[in-house]
């Protein structure tokens, strides 16, 4: 068995609503070593685990997380927009997921700001995970550089993992040096060969997203890459390259 960490995007969101309880339930069952997943501030300070910046995709409402109290989140069912019968899931706090995932799995934690997000994120984020102890358990990650940059400010012990997609102008590997990063997650269309060199020349760890067919999942393990992250964390164990 080719040994790389198995990442849950969102949880197991290929077959499950995205970024809730059944998803992350799902992916634990699947035996992912770590889940993905995104965490954004409410109107409120609160934060919640959701991918986009608005809600209309999941929750099926117009506005945005960040336009909204926690207590109007809770209202709303992020589950039926993918099957009726997942209907009642709700949008979950970050207390909420780590009450799910403790002693289970690892976690990376991918940090979302928009333009007129509220400041203060990163220390809420930190403070969460050292209050559960799971800080050591979690790779903060983000497309914001500079979120990372606070990150670090405030915790020196942070695992941080630098995320790299098409079209981003950023040096990521000029960050990941600046930041004392661990891991470069890396898009799979330009997860090249000679990036991935480049990567591991400079002590990077190499997560690759996202990877949903078995074929290019054994190809990114054959090339030797840290970590696959995928939306079906069941079909790690498809092949037998792939199972344990």
């Amino acid at each position: 068995m080719v040994a790389f960490v198995k990442v849950a995007h969102r949880g197991a969101s290929g077959n499950f609503p995205e970024n809730t309880r059944l998803a992350f339930e799902k992916a634990i069952e699947a035996e992912a070593d770590m889940i993905e997943m995104d965490c954004q501030l409410t109107r409120d300070g609160h934060i919640v685990v959701f991918h986009d910046e608005r809600l209309k995709r999941t929750a099926g409402v117009s506005g945005t997380v960040r336009s909204k109290s926690l207590e109007q989140l809770k209202q709303l069912d992020v589950g039926r927009w993918k099957k009726k019968s997942f209907r009642g899931e709700r949008v979950l706090t970050l207390e909420e997921v780590l009450a799910i995932t403790v002693d289970k799995v690892d976690l990376c934690l991918d940090i979302k700001l928009f333009n007129d997000s509220q400041p203060g994120i990163e220390i809420k984020l930190l403070f969460i995970l050292s209050h559960y102890d799971y800080l050591d358990q979690t790779i903060l990650s983000s497309f914001n550089y500079q979120c990372l940059d606070r990150v670090r400010e405030f915790a020196p012990e942070a695992r941080i993992g630098v995320i790299y997609g098409t079209g981003m102008k950023e040096d990521p590997f000029g960050a990941a040096e600046r930041l004392g990063a661990s891991s470069i997650h890396v898009q799979k269309e330009v997860a090249t060969r000679p990036l991935l060199d480049k990567a591991w020349e400079a002590g990077l760890d190499v997560h690759v997203w996202t990877v949903n067919n078995v074929k290019d999942m054994e190809k990114f393990a054959s090339l030797g890459v840290q970590g696959i992250v995928s939306d079906y964390p069941e079909k790690f164990y498809s092949s037998k390259l792939l199972r344990r």
